[in-house]
């Protein structure tokens, strides 16, 4: 199996996961909205406002601080063969609209070539609007450790973005897919001569 067709076959894995974990938690939902509205024959209790509060409590973290992990492939576009798995781990802070403002670090490695890429950034996440959003924005900015050989490393920019999408979520932790694009930028070495390496992205990840 060639390398194409082996990120290939891995990103349509993970769309499968992204589609049986939308359609659970969607059903989850439609569980949920129709034991709510369910006539118990007792008197409602509370005010309107009273019900909103309780349900956004409900609805909110607990936690001030966020940490999380993903996992995923980006498919290479600048014509290097460097399509590559990627492991994210990130922490930071969060209060309303934004899930996470913080750092992360990444592994990434290529499909061949065994080269490596190492993102350092600093993460900014946030709902597009408040309240209860399905879609967030997803945007990473900071630098990149690049193996790029046994003996060829270097720093280099590195930044992302993306848009996300909210699975499964809860007081306790939250699952999303991220389809994002991603720029690294390298040193030319050898025969190699582009500047950078960019490319399209799926991540699944969860945050706690």
């Amino acid at each position: 199996m060639n390398t194409v067709s082996a990120i290939k076959n891995y990103i349509t894995t993970l769309c499968v996961l992204v589609f049986l974990t939308f359609t659970q938690s969607s059903a989850g939902q439609q569980v949920i909205e129709l034991q709510q509205n369910i006539p118990t024959g007792l008197p409602r209790t509370g005010t309107a406002s009273e019900n909103t509060a309780i349900e956004k409590h409900v609805n909110t973290p607990t936690r001030p601080f966020a940490f999380g992990v993903e996992a995923g492939a980006t498919m290479d576009f600048s014509g290097t063969e460097s399509s590559h798995f990627d492991i994210d781990i990130y922490g930071g802070y969060r209060k309303g609209v934004i899930q996470t403002l913080g750092m992360g670090i990444g592994f990434h490695p290529t499909l061949s070539h065994n080269r490596t890429l190492i993102p350092i950034y600093i993460l900014f996440r946030c709902n597009f609007k408040e309240g209860q959003s399905l879609c967030f924005a997803d945007i990473k900015a900071g630098m990149s450790i690049n193996e790029l050989s046994n003996d060829t490393h270097n720093t280099g920019l590195f930044t992302s973005a993306g848009i996300g999408f909210k699975l499964l979520h809860n007081r306790r932790f939250k699952i999303h897919a991220i389809v994002g694009y991603n720029y690294t930028q390298i040193v030319p070495f050898g025969i190699y001569t582009h500047n950078a390496l960019h490319g399209a992205s799926i991540r699944i990840g969860i945050t706690f």
